[in-house]
């Protein structure tokens, strides 16, 4: 018998279930909370995508399991309501981004904004309504929050630059949570698959596999050359493998839909098919320039899709390049912990066309590798006007290296300085762009790039292309 003592009070059992759904509210929201403060204060130095995917995660832990309750599920009403109104409207300037906030306030402060707006995409759903249905529940309360931390964090992902990150962790992550999703809750027949909605989830899933794997040929792991060079083929390894397993297990279907997954899906699949339309993009009113270092080097971040350049999502350094120097497949020698152990660093830079320098800083600090700033982005920089309206500015140059002043006319092939590691640069490489202002400010509204077209090397350079070494016309 499962009613009410007759003193009133609930069964032990009910007793004991409220207190279980307490204390994992109590811990997981302390989790939760905990971290929170830790990745406001900087304490934790992960990627920002990272940060609001273990919230998100966390967060989702404080509610018990969805397939316990497989008839409760978020309902319709006033309250919930409310709740998605205030996530859209914390959403919207985490999707537009730092462009929305730059001019208007101070970097770190903007920052701290959207990854505050982040965090509340993903809380706000925690206190969503929840009914029981005659039948299974369309939605789940842990699969609302999972489904918006997943939208969050792949947009953080998208206008952090960390999509190379975000891309491998999803291959790597998701076959298994699959995997295990099935041994504990069963599958249903693969005859299902033949149904309309089961057909239409597994359709969207396989279609977004396949359009992930596409992003995967662009160029996109390069990155992982640079940053972890002995692990690259581990890496690009396990994404593939990841995928394969992904795509068998979609043709394994549970015995329940989810309704988020294909919305997911379909939401992932405009999103890659978007990025692979820019990276094949020809470039609008490019601007030729010679190539402004020697020797063989090779662009780290370049193109009009964050799949290929991590600048893309800020309209002050849309178009730029990083370009690194490797030898033997690597970017340094030895554990790379130093920044002389970067086979770029200290390597001279050349006037990439006859101009007048507008811009000349020096004296700024090289920072450790792995380091990184907010306040002077470009570190020591020179600036040079090339004419037309077009400025060519030259980043994270060495400390005490810079050759020119500002009002020196400098023809095409001088040295003006030499790599360093300043400002907000993770490792030594030349931070090159073609401007429409003759300073640099991250916080200029104004200031607008144009892609690069440089003389002997690929006529539009992306992530992973060369770059030869400087020839005169």
């Amino acid at each position: 018998m499962t009613g009410p003592h007759r003193n009133g009070t609930a069964p032990p059992t009910a007793r004991t279930s409220r207190r279980r759904s307490v204390l994992r509210s109590s811990v997981f929201g302390g989790l939760a909370a905990a971290w929170w403060i830790a990745a406001a204060f900087d304490a934790l130095e992960l990627p920002n995508s990272a940060v609001v995917l273990v919230l998100g995660l966390v967060v989702s832990l404080s509610l018990e399991p969805d397939h316990r309750f497989p008839h409760r599920g978020v309902t319709v009403s006033t309250r919930n309501a409310v709740l998605a109104v205030l996530v859209v409207a914390a959403f919207i300037p985490v999707a537009i981004g730092m462009d929305l906030l730059l001019g208007r306030l101070p970097i770190e402060p903007a920052h701290a904004l959207l990854t505050t707006l982040a965090a509340a995409c993903v809380v706000l759903p925690r206190f969503a309504e929840t009914s029981e249905y005659r039948d299974v529940a369309v939605l789940g309360h842990r699969e609302l929050i999972v489904a918006v931390t997943a939208i969050v964090t792949a947009t953080r992902a998208h206008l952090g630059g960390e999509l190379f990150l975000a891309l491998v962790g999803f291959a790597v992550v998701v076959p298994v949570v699959m995997a295990v999703r099935r041994i504990r809750l069963g599958v249903a027949s693969a005859q299902r698959l033949g149904r309309g909605r089961w057909a239409l989830q597994a359709g969207s899933l396989w279609l977004f596999l396949a359009l992930l794997g596409t992003a995967g040929l662009t160029g996109t792991f390069f990155v992982w050359r640079i940053f972890a060079p002995d692990a690259y083929s581990l890496v690009v390894g396990a994404f593939w493998v990841g995928l394969a397993v992904t795509a068998v297990l979609v043709a394994v279907p549970r015995t329940r839909l989810s309704v988020a997954t294909t919305v997911l899906a379909l939401l992932g699949s405009v999103f890659l098919a978007v990025q692979l339309a820019g990276v094949v993009r020809e470039p609008a009113d490019p601007v030729w320039i010679g190539v402004p270092v020697t020797g063989d080097w090779q662009v780290a971040n370049g193109g009009r899709s964050t799949l290929v350049n991590a600048h893309q999502a800020l309209g002050v350094q849309r178009d730029a390049l990083d370009v690194v120097q490797l030898a033997g497949g690597r970017t340094h020698r030895g554990d790379g912990t130093r920044l002389t152990d970067y086979f770029a660093f200290g390597q001279p830079l050349l006037a990439v066309a006859d101009g007048r320098v507008t811009a000349a800083v020096d004296g700024a600090p090289d920072v450790p590798v792995g380091g990184r700033t907010w306040r002077n982005m470009a570190g020591n920089h020179v600036i040079l006007d090339i004419g037309g309206g077009r400025y060519v500015l030259y980043g994270h140059l060495r400390q005490g290296s810079v050759r020119v002043r500002v009002g020196d006319d400098v023809r095409r092939g001088q040295v003006l300085g030499q790599v360093g590691d300043s400002g907000n640069s993770d490792a030594p490489h030349l931070h090159l762009q073609v401007q429409n202002r003759p300073t640099f400010d991250v916080e200029d509204r104004t200031l607008r790039t144009y892609p690069m077209i440089l003389d002997a090397t690929v006529p539009d350079p992306r992530r992973g292309d060369p770059v030869r070494a400087f020839t005169e016309g």
